[in-house]
Parts: structure tokens; C-alpha cells; sequence
């Protein structure tokens, strides 16, 4: 490892009314090269049951679940940082799907530098071709190479 202390990680996800979509986010973090030290879920009062897939991925993960009454992104990732246990605390969404290095890259500068407060990373889109999201990438791309 980088250092004799060994930074703990703890894995944010503010999900609703998608369990459908969150099983894709669970394998790639199970599939991670830096396994999480715990990855905590806030369910934002959702009305889809999220039972079965969590149930599916206690064995696999160290999960721990929450649901947040408060309505908004906000209130749910705020009480994700509050049940969080660990030194990092990294986010993402229920419909990502990160690359196999991403716990482990986003915790490299950390070790680099211990002044450093926050990282961030690139976000590509995978989805259909033509959508509006996918144009705007597009787009971008052709901005920063051009």
C-alpha cells in the first residue's frame, strides 16, 4: 500500500423507486480492484421495495441501509455522510456503473497529499445513441479536443 495507514472507505449511494437499476451499481463494486469498506445505501422513502436486491448483496458487500424520510437529494446524501464510518467518503449514483480502478483512483491522491480535501472524476455516458445527454457529450468532447 501507499502508506502504513491504510484509508478507509466508505461508498455513498442515494437511491429511489430504482432497484431495478442498483444491482448493475453492486456487482461493479463488487468487482472493484480497492474493496469498499462499507457501502452505505440511503433509500429516500422510496415505494419500490428494495428488499430482494439488498438481501442478494449482504454476502457480497458490506452493506449497511438507510431510508431517509426527508424528501431531496440533499437530505438523503446528507444522511449519508452522518451514517458513513470511514476516512473517505466517496459518492455515486444507483444507475452508475464504475470502472473496475475507481474506489482505488479516487483514493491514490489522498495518500499523495494529505491536505487534500476532495477529488473528483470523469463521468462518461454509456446509453442510447442520439439522446439529448449523449449529444451534450458529444459536444463537449469536440469543445475541450478542439
Amino acid at each position: 500500500m501507499h502508506s502504513e495507514h491504510k484509508l478507509t472507505t466508505s461508498v455513498v449511494v442515494v437511491t429511489k423507486d430504482r432497484p431495478h437499476l442498483i444491482g448493475e451499481l453492486f456487482e461493479a463494486l463488487t468487482a472493484q480492484t480497492l474493496a469498499p469498506d462499507e457501502v452505505v445505501v440511503v433509500d429516500n422513502n422510496s415505494r419500490a421495495s428494495y428488499a430482494d436486491i439488498f438481501q442478494a448483496y449482504r454476502t457480497r458487500l458490506p452493506l449497511r441501509t438507510f431510508v431517509e424520510l426527508t424528501p431531496g437529494i440533499p437530505a438523503a446524501r446528507n444522511r449519508g455522510i452522518q451514517e458513513a464510518r470511514n476516512e473517505i467518503i466517496l459518492f455515486t449514483d444507483d444507475d452508475c456503473v464504475p470502472q473496475r480502478r475507481w474506489l482505488e483512483k479516487m483514493v491514490e491522491p489522498f495518500y499523495r497529499d494529505p491536505h487534500i480535501g476532495a477529488v473528483g472524476g470523469y463521468t462518461t455516458y454509456y446509453g442510447a445513441t442520439g439522446t439529448l445527454v449523449e449529444r451534450y457529450y458529444q459536444a463537449d468532447r469536440q469543445a475541450v479536443q478542439g
